[in-house]
C-alpha cells in the first residue's frame, strides 16, 4: 500500500513540478561555465592585454567608476593580479534594486562594459532563479522553484525506495539498463536506471539550491554546521544618511606587502553607503583553488593599515567552509573542474525525467482510455452491431482472444459486440446475422463455469432453435493432454450446425502457442473485414524472477512435500496482478540429467566444443532430446500473494513419475532451482477467478491441497484492503502435517478477516472428511450466505474435489440457480 501511495504522488508531482525543474536543470547547466563562455565570447574584454601606465589603486578605480556612473556606488571590486587582464566591478544603484556588472580599466578606471552574452546569462540567471517571474527574488517565482527542489528531493528519495533492487548488492541490478526493452519498457528502464546514476547529484542540487529559496532554510543550516545564527542583515535595516566611507588604500598597501604574489584574485566588497563600513575586508583566492569560495579573508581597521583578523580558509572547520561554499557545492566546483562537468551532465539530464515520465504517464492514460474504449465498443448495449462475438473462458484466454478480435474488426471498420456466451439467449440469436464464438473447453470436454447456463439452456434443449439466417465461426480452445481436446468447441460447433446456421470456415482447433492455428483465425478475420497490424492484448512476456524463499508446508508427512516458494521481481518490473490470476512458470531440466546426457555424448566432437551452448539448450527441451527439439511445457499456478505483499507467492506439491522422477514443474520449483537464482515467470489475468471491482461481496471460499494458494491470494487482498466477514471450508490430508498457513489463518479469525472456519482432513481417524462434505454440513449456513449476496470462490483438484463440491452446492440451492450464479459472477472456480 505505501508503496502504491509513493509511486502516485512520485508521478503526480512528476508531471506538475517536472517542467519546472527540466526549465532549472536545463538553465543551471548553461551557468555551470558562465565565466569561461563570457570570456570565450568577449576574450579582449577581459585581456585587454598589459597597460603601459601603472595600475590605479583600489580607491582611485572606485572613484572614476562613480564618477562615470552617477546614482551608483561599486559594491564590489574584484581585482585581478595578473597585469594583462581588466578587473571585475558590481555597481548597484543607491535607490532602488538596480545593478551593473562590467570590467573596468586597471591603469585608467575606465569602463570597459559587458560581456556578449551577459544579457542572455543574465535572462538565464532570473529563469533559474524564479522562472523570470514578476517579483524577482521575492516574487512567486521563487517559491516555486523552492517547492520544486523540494519535490526533487522527494523525486530521487521516493524512486529509490520504489525501485530498490531486489538484489540490493548487484551493482548491474542497479546500474546498467536493459536498451533491448523497446517502447513503455525502455523509456522505464532508462528513467529509473539514469536516476540511480544522477540522485547523488540531485540531492546535491536541491538541497544546496534551497539555500536561496527559504531564508529559514540558510538559517537552519548554518546554525546545523557551525552552532551560530544565520545573518538577518539587521545592519541593512538602517535608512537614511551617508556613513563615512574611510580610505582602502592604506589596508590595500599592507595587504601586498605581507601577501605579495600569493594571490591571484582579490574580492573587495563594500557595503552601502548608508551603512558603516565595520572593516576593510579582501578574500583572496590563490593560483591553485579549487573552487572560486576557496578563499582567505584578511580584515583590517577601517582606514588604516592595521590588521585585524586573517582567517584561512584551510583552517576553518568544514561546516564553516561548507556554509561559505554553498554555491560552489551546488554547481559542483566544491570539487574541483570534474565535479563542474559532472553536475553539467546531471543537469541536462534533467529533461530526460521530464519526457521519460511523461511519455510514462501518457502511455499509462492512453492504455487505460484504450481498455476502456475497447470495453465500451465490444460489451456496449447499443445495438447489436454488425457482427456478435461470444466467448466462454475459464482462465481468461479466449475473452482476450475475443476482444483482440473486436479490436482488429473496428480498425477495419466492422462493429463488433462481445459479450459471455451465458448473455447468449434465442432470442439473441434471432437478431444476430453473424456469429463468432470463442470457446474453451474445461477439463475433459466440459464447458468452462461460464458457459454452464448456456449449455443447459440451449445446447441440451428438446428442440433446436431455427438459425438457418445465421452465418458462424467457432475458434474453439484446448489442450492436446486431454483425449477430448477442443471438445466443448467440437459441441458448439455441431449444435450450430444442427440448427441450420451457415458456417464462415471450419472450426478451428487451437492449443496452447498453436502458431498455425492463431495464423488460420487471424486469416479468417481478415476475411470479414479486420484491419491489420493489430495486437491488441497480448501474453506478457517471461521475466527472470528471483526464488528468495522455499518452504515445506507439509514436513513429515508420508504425503508428497509442498512447498511455499516466494519470488521477488526483477529489477524495473511493474508488480502488477490481482488475487486469482495465473502465473505461468517456465521450467527447466534438473542440471545433473542435462550433464549426464552430455556426458553420454562425450564421444561427439560438437558436444564437446559447444558445451556451454549444449547444456543451455538442452535445459530447457524434453529429454532424451528428439528431431524437433520440443520445448518443455509451460506450467501454471494460482498466485497465493497480491503485489502489496512484495513478493509473488506459489504453492506447489512435488509430483512424481512412476519412475521416480520429479515431474517437469514441481521438479524444478522445489528441487533444482536453487534459492538465489531466477527462472521466468509470466503472470496471466483469471478474470473468472477475480472477485468483482469494487470488492464489496463477502466471499466463500471453498478448496483443498495447493488450492490454498489462490483462496490465500483473495484473503491477503481482502485483508489489506480492510474488507472482513469471509468464510473458508478448506480439506487436506492431516491436521499434523498440513494445517496449511494455520497462523495467518488464526490472525484473519482474529482480526474479523475471516468470520468462520472450516476444515477437515481426510487421513484423520477423527475426521476422514473432505471438503465436499464440510459443504454438505453446511448447507443452510451457504444457502442463507449465498441469498445475503455472497460469491462462492472454488480452488483445487478438478477430480473428485470440484465436482463433489459442485454437486454438494447444487444440491443446496439447485442446479440452475448454480448456472445463474455463474453467469453473474457470483460462483467462480480455478480448478485443475
Amino acid at each position: 500500500m505505501a508503496k502504491r501511495v509513493l509511486f502516485q504522488i512520485h508521478w503526480f508531482l512528476g508531471i506538475t513540478a517536472g517542467i519546472v525543474l527540466a526549465v532549472m536543470g536545463v538553465t543551471g547547466a548553461t551557468m555551470s561555465f558562465e565565466d569561461e563562455i563570457s570570456e570565450a565570447l568577449s576574450p579582449r574584454l577581459y585581456a585587454p592585454g598589459v597597460p603601459a601606465r601603472a595600475d590605479l589603486s583600489p580607491d582611485a578605480v572606485i572613484a572614476r567608476v562613480q564618477a562615470d556612473h552617477p546614482g551608483y556606488y561599486v559594491s564590489r571590486l574584484d581585482w585581478e593580479m595578473p597585469r594583462d587582464r581588466s578587473h571585475a566591478v558590481r555597481l548597484t544603484a543607491s535607490a532602488g534594486h538596480d545593478r551593473k556588472q562590467g570590467r573596468v580599466d586597471r591603469a585608467t578606471g575606465r569602463w570597459l562594459g559587458e560581456s556578449a552574452g551577459a544579457g542572455f546569462f543574465d535572462t538565464v540567471d532570473e529563469l533559474h532563479r524564479w522562472l523570470a517571474l514578476p517579483g524577482g527574488g521575492n516574487g512567486i517565482g521563487r517559491q516555486i522553484t523552492g517547492a520544486s527542489a523540494i519535490a526533487l528531493i522527494f523525486f530521487a528519495l521516493s524512486g529509490l525506495y520504489l525501485r530498490w533492487p531486489r538484489r540490493g548488492l548487484d551493482w548491474r541490478a542497479w546500474l546498467v539498463p536493459d536498451l533491448r526493452k523497446t517502447g513503455r519498457n525502455l523509456w522505464r528502464a532508462l528513467h529509473v536506471v539514469i536516476g540511480t546514476w544522477v540522485l547523488l547529484f540531485y540531492l546535491l542540487s536541491a538541497l544546496t539550491g534551497l539555500w536561496w529559496s527559504y531564508d529559514w532554510y540558510s538559517r537552519g543550516v548554518t546554525y546545523a554546521l557551525t552552532g551560530k545564527a544565520g545573518s538577518e542583515d539587521a545592519d541593512r535595516a538602517k535608512k537614511g544618511g551617508v556613513a563615512p566611507r574611510p580610505a582602502l588604500d592604506p589596508a590595500w598597501a599592507n595587504f601586498r606587502a605581507i601577501t605579495g604574489n600569493r594571490y591571484v584574485w582579490v574580492r573587495i566588497s563594500r557595503p552601502p553607503p548608508n551603512q558603516p563600513m565595520k572593516a576593510i575586508t579582501f578574500d583572496a583566492r590563490r593560483a591553485d583553488a579549487r573552487h572560486l569560495r576557496q578563499l582567505d579573508r584578511y580584515s583590517y581597521v577601517p582606514g588604516t593599515d592595521k590588521l585585524k583578523t586573517r582567517d584561512l580558509y584551510d583552517n576553518r572547520p568544514l561546516g564553516t567552509i561548507i556554509t561559505q561554499s554553498m554555491f560552489e557545492l551546488h554547481r559542483g566546483a566544491f570539487f574541483g573542474l570534474p565535479g563542474r562537468i559532472v553536475m553539467l551532465l546531471t543537469s541536462l539530464t534533467m529533461p530526460l525525467f521530464t519526457v521519460t515520465g511523461f511519455l510514462l504517464y501518457l502511455s499509462r492514460r492512453k492504455r487505460t482510455r484504450a481498455a476502456k474504449a475497447l470495453e465500451a465498443k465490444s460489451t456496449g448495449s447499443r445495438g447489436a452491431g454488425d457482427l456478435l462475438i461470444a466467448y466462454a473462458s475459464q482462465t481468461g484466454t479466449a475473452e482476450i482472444l475475443a476482444r483482440n478480435a473486436a479490436q482488429a474488426l473496428g480498425l477495419g471498420g466492422v462493429r463488433a459486440q462481445v459479450v459471455p456466451l451465458g448473455k447468449i439467449t434465442a432470442e439473441r440469436l434471432a437478431a444476430a446475422t453473424k456469429v463468432l464464438f470463442v470457446v474453451s473447453t474445461y477439463g475433459d470436454g466440459e464447458p468452462p463455469d461460464m458457459a454452464r447456463g448456456f449449455t443447459t439452456r440451449m445446447l441440451r434443449a428438446r428442440k433446436h432453435p431455427d438459425l438457418a439466417h445465421l452465418a458462424y465461426g467457432v475458434l474453439a480452445l484446448g489442450d492436446r493432454e486431454y483425449p477430448d481436446f477442443c471438445g466443448y468447441g467440437r459441441t458448439v460447433d455441431s449444435w450450430l450446425a444442427n440448427a441450420g446456421a451457415e458456417p464462415l470456415f471450419a472450426m478451428i482447433a487451437m492449443d496452447r502457442d498453436d502458431a498455425d492455428a492463431e495464423a488460420r483465425w487471424a486469416s479468417e478475420l481478415r476475411t470479414l473485414g479486420a484491419g491489420a497490424g493489430t495486437r491488441g492484448q497480448t501474453a506478457a512476456t517471461f521475466e527472470s524472477w528471483t526464488l528468495v524463499e522455499r518452504v515445506a508446508l507439509n514436513p513429515g508427512s508420508e504425503a508428497l512435500k509442498t512447498y511455499h516458494l516466494r519470488f521477488e521481481p526483477p529489477v524495473d518490473s511493474t508488480m502488477e496482478w490481482a488475487a486469482g490470476d495465473i502465473v505461468e512458470v517456465q521450467p527447466h531440466n534438473a542440471p545433473a540429467v542435462v550433464d549426464a546426457l552430455l556426458a553420454a555424448h562425450a564421444a561427439d566432437g560438437e558436444v564437446i566444443t559447444r558445451t556451454a551452448h549444449a547444456r543451455e539448450t538442452l535445459a530447457t527441451v524434453m529429454l532424451p532430446p528428439d528431431a524437433k527439439m520440443r520445448p518443455l511445457p509451460i506450467r501454471e499456478y494460482s498466485a497465493a500473494s497480491t503485489p502489496a505483499d512484495g513478493t509473488l507467492d506459489l504453492v506447489v506439491r512435488q509430483v512424481r513419475d512412476a519412475d521416480g522422477r520429479f515431474g517437469i514443474g514441481s521438479g524444478w520449483l522445489t528441487a533444482h532451482l536453487p534459492l538465489g537464482s531466477t527462472t521466468p515467470l509470466r503472470i496471466r489475468p483469471n478474470p473468472n477467478f477475480r472477485t468483482d471491482d469494487r470488492g464489496a461481496t463477502t466471499l466463500i471460499l471453498i478448496g483443498n491441497g495447493t488450492g490454498i494458494a489462490g483462496l490465500r491470494a483473495h484473503l491477503r487482498e481482502q485483508a489489506h484492503a480492510g474488507r472482513r466477514g469471509h468464510w473458508l471450508l478448506f480439506g487436506e490430508r492431516s491436521a499434523a502435517h498440513e494445517q496449511y498457513f494455520d497462523g495467518e489463518l488464526a490472525g484473519w479469525l482474529a482480526d474479523g478477516t475471516l468470520a468462520r472456519l472450516d476444515r477437515c482432513y481426510s487421513r484423520d481417524a477423527g475426521c476422514g472428511r473432505y471438503v465436499q462434505d464440510l459443504v454438505c454440513e453446511a448447507g443452510a449456513d451457504l444457502r442463507e450466505w449465498i441469498d445475503a449476496g455472497a460469491t462462492v470462490m472454488v480452488c483445487g483438484s478438478l477430480d473428485g474435489m470440484a465436482q463433489g463440491v459442485h454437486d454438494a452446492l447444487a444440491a443446496i440451492v439447485g442446479a440452475e440457480r448454480m448456472d445463474r450464479l455463474a453467469e453473474e459472477g457470483r460462483y467462480r472456480r480455478d480448478v485443475y
